[in-house]
């Protein structure tokens, strides 16, 4: 059975691993544990699995705060990475400026000892999720 994001089935997310830990209007925690293959040659996580965990985290405040049940779809997302990634990651999500379809977002994440390792904002517009 595949697993429900926000209502909606998305296999990637749950192929990524992702747990929500908290849903609120004014915040959305995404963690994920950092896993062998989702590292670069480094041994930390690979850009692109922060890129997607932030994406997600703001994506899901957005839906949250207009208790939107279809899709948020990634207008535009900037991420300036700080820290290597390694263990368990938590994301920190939330809705700076609301339209009636398009959301402006931040998200932040951070290692276990509260550091930060990369923050993105995002512009993500709300549409209906139908199957393809």
């Amino acid at each position: 059975m595949t697993k429900k994001y926000f209502g909606i089935e998305i296999p990637f997310i749950e192929k990524m691993g992702f747990e929500a830990e908290k849903i609120s209007e004014d915040l959305v925690e995404v963690t994920i544990n950092i896993e062998p293959w989702q590292t670069n040659s480094f041994g930390v996580s690979h850009g692109g699995v922060m890129m997607t965990l932030l994406d997600f985290t703001m994506a899901m405040a957005a839906k949250v705060k207009m208790n939107h049940d279809g899709a948020a779809m990634t207008i535009d997302m900037s991420t300036s990475f700080m820290k290597a990634a390694k263990g368990k990651v938590k994301a920190h999500g939330t809705v700076l400026k609301s339209g009636k379809a398009i959301q402006f977002c931040e998200a932040t994440a951070y290692d276990e000892s509260g550091d930060i390792l990369a923050k993105s904002m995002g512009t993500f517009r709300l549409i209906e999720a139908k199957p393809l």
